[in-house]
């Protein structure tokens, strides 16, 4: 049964592991329906948000309908998330990415990324003003909050070796740190000086920014919609446009954007632009932004690997990328971890809520028949969020913190516990007191709603990254916003997850062999 169980996942899983690459979107087309779909933030203030009327606004939204009224067409905006943004490109839910998308080697292997740059910041990290970190040094072994596929928590992770808990917002990862959960939020520094406008964040300070980046805008492919990009953004830095644009935006003057618009008002001497495009649609070397934050080195297998995406599109990021790879296997261990301990609390539970729903003292049986309801009635990831950020944030103001996963094996733990409960209850209602063999008998009664409630719960381990806890399905959001390959991992992750449940019915199966059955 178990193998055929093995052989079953991995041919629903094999064929999906092919991912067709995403195609380049021709003008032309984008002409012929007449709308041009661009990807932009609604949680980055002022590039990209929601005004009043809950309509889009910010720089980038200001980029993106200027597109649009160049080639002649009107503009949809679809909001994304530092997150999911490389995934819908990939899956041509959008035809064009303006959404504070740092310009890096890795990313040019997944996406055109349009050169030049249209602006350019780096990263800084938000703090209490009371905090002792004074510099980047201080961040050594230091917990950081930040934002799933934002392009810092691998630069802080490796070259700082501070430890990152990415959440899948902004809201969240400010939440966090409000609460105490980590002793900063590494982000950009553009978001945190706006943070830093508001008076709701006059006690914290920011750190100097550090690895100035370009941004960029992206396509899926190369072909005349890029080419036409290219020209476009060059024509901005040489006319000042996207200077006016931060000036609107009441934004800092940008390094890189004084320095890119002093690059490409050049010109040679007889007056022809110095940057412009060869034979090929490609600039002169000395036009080009080529000291990017550097890609993975890559050497045996890692070449192999890569050849593999580069060629078929599938993408298997955490056997080539050390860095993805490490979280990967951490994320495995951390699973593995709180499977096992929410499974014995459960049980735990569970054998303890049954023996006060039987015993015939109200003041044991009335708070175990609240409890029990509450925890089977209301969804677990409602429950987490509620402990975490709700009672984590009265904690907070009195000085205590609460540790994520400690939170999520206590709560889910109590989630299948009650149902356990109930479950060894009803047994014990159905066999006599004076029967033999008692516990015994109402074990093998309760055992197979027991063993269910204890898979549903493996399963549900899952919901922990919610509130930031490196499980699997953290590290392969995280991997996705960074690589886009979403296919791949949701079938990786399904292949884990299935092993998982595998592993919890053998045990469960070994039990009753050896113990209920002997």
């Amino acid at each position: 049964m178990l193998k055929r169980i093995i052989i079953v996942s991995v041919a629903l899983v094999l064929p999906l592991l092919l991912i067709l690459p995403a195609r380049a979107v021709d003008p032309a087309v984008i002409g012929e329906r007449s709308e041009l779909v661009v990807g932009v933030k609604a949680d980055y203030r002022p590039f990209g948000f929601r005004d009043k009327e809950g309509e889009l606004a910010g720089l980038e939204v200001d980029i993106a309908a200027e597109l649009a009224r160049m080639l002649g067409v009107t503009l949809r905006l679809v909001a994304v998330t530092s997150s999911d943004r490389l995934q819908k490109l990939a899956a041509g839910d959008v035809d064009i990415l303006i959404a504070t998308l740092g310009d890096t080697m890795d990313r040019r292997r997944l996406v055109r990324m349009i050169e030049p740059g249209y602006y350019g910041g780096g990263a800084s990290v938000l703090l209490p003003g009371d905090s002792s970190i004074r510099v980047w040094d201080d961040l050594k072994g230091r917990e950081l909050c930040g934002v799933q596929g934002a392009l810092w928590n691998r630069l802080a992770a490796t070259r700082l070796l501070a430890e990152i808990r990415a959440f899948g917002s902004v809201r969240d990862a400010e939440l966090a740190l409000r609460d105490k959960n980590c002793a900063g939020w590494i982000y950009d520094e553009a978001a945190i000086r706006d943070r830093l406008a508001d008076a709701d964040w006059a006690d914290y300070r920011m750190l100097a920014p550090e690895f100035i980046s370009p941004w960029a805008i992206a396509v899926a492919r190369d072909g005349p919609l890029a080419s036409f990009l290219d020209e476009t953004v060059a024509m901005w830095l040489r006319t000042g446009w996207l200077s006016r644009l931060e000036e609107k935006w009441q934004l800092q003057p940008s390094t890189y954007l004084q320095q890119a618009e002093l690059r490409w008002r050049q010109k040679d001497e007889t007056g022809a632009w110095r940057c412009q495009l060869d034979d090929n649609a490609r600039w002169p070397l000395e036009c080009r932004d080529l000291d990017l934050i550097p890609a993975q080195e890559l050497a045996g297998i890692g070449t192999a690997i890569v050849g593999l995406r580069d060629r078929f599109g599938v993408d298997l990021t955490p056997f080539y990328d050390p860095f993805s790879r490490s979280a990967f296997l951490k994320a495995m261990v951390t699973t593995l971890l709180l499977a096992i301990a929410a499974v014995i609390g459960s049980l735990a539970v569970g054998i303890a809520g049954g023996a006060m729903l039987r015993s015939h003292a109200w003041l044991l049986r009335f708070p175990a028949q609240m409890l029990t309801t509450f925890f089977r009635m209301t969804p677990p990831l409602l429950q987490l969020y509620l402990v975490f950020f709700g009672i984590g944030g009265l904690l907070a103001a009195r000085g205590m913190t609460l540790d994520a996963i400690w939170v999520a094996i206590i709560v889910l733990s109590l989630y299948a516990g009650a149902s356990n409960a109930i479950a060894i209850a009803e047994a014990a209602a159905a066999i006599p007191v004076d029967a033999p063999q008692r516990p015994r008998r109402i074990a093998t009664l309760a055992f197979p709603a027991v063993m269910g409630s204890c898979i549903n719960i493996v399963k549900a381990t899952a919901m922990a990254s919610a509130i930031a806890v490196g499980e699997l399905v953290h590290a392969s959001t995280s991997i996705i916003a960074d690589y886009g390959n979403v296919g791949v991992m949701m079938n990786i992750l399904l292949a884990c997850y299935v092993a998982l449940v595998i592993a919890v019915v053998f045990a469960f199966s070994l039990f009753e062999k050896k113990v209920l059955e002997r």
